[in-house]
């Protein structure tokens, strides 16, 4: 039987973390550190133009990501679960700091590429606990869920290969 540790549950709670659900926990959490510190660093600076080129194919990348994580406020808050709908709205949060800083023409390439490395961790860890355990999320196949994880993985390759 699949193990989802949120079915049925109509309380607020706690769910338990497995070792690489606390793994991609804490690289995430650097990387919304990181996404703060950055968008901080580009508020405050002076300048910024339009963004074309490389930087307008990141800045579409990390909006669209930001709009996917927001629809998965939504998932985390009728799973009623306290850690996962914080992180995931801090989560949100930083990918629209990072989308700001990169729509400002400013941001660090520095900021960025580690915010993305340290996300595309957290999100191998997280393909790696799916692929390794009988978690599910809505009982939705196993197939559909690491396609998603994997796209956002895609997705932060693709930001930081074009932020070098």
């Amino acid at each position: 039987m699949p193990l989802d540790y949120h079915g049925g549950r109509t309380s607020w709670h706690v769910a338990p973390m497995a070792p690489l659900e606390k793994l991609e926990t804490g690289l995430k959490v650097i990387a919304i550190v990181i996404a703060a510190a950055v968008f901080f660093q580009t508020r405050w600076a002076s300048g910024g133009t339009e963004v074309a080129g490389s930087l307008a194919i990141q800045t579409r990348i990390v909006r669209v990501m930001a709009i996917g994580l927001a629809i998965a406020i939504l998932d985390r808050l009728q799973q009623r679960e306290l850690v996962s709908i914080t992180f995931v709205v801090f989560n949100d949060l930083a990918h629209w700091g990072m989308y700001f800083a990169l729509a400002s023409g400013l941001a660090s390439t520095v900021g960025v590429v580690a915010y993305c490395a340290l996300m595309m961790a957290g999100d191998i860890a997280k393909i790696v606990f799916f692929a390794t355990t009988d978690y599910t999320v809505r009982r939705a196949p196993k197939p559909l869920l690491l396609a998603g994880v994997a796209a956002f993985v895609v997705a932060y390759g693709v930001v930081l290969v074009l932020a070098l």
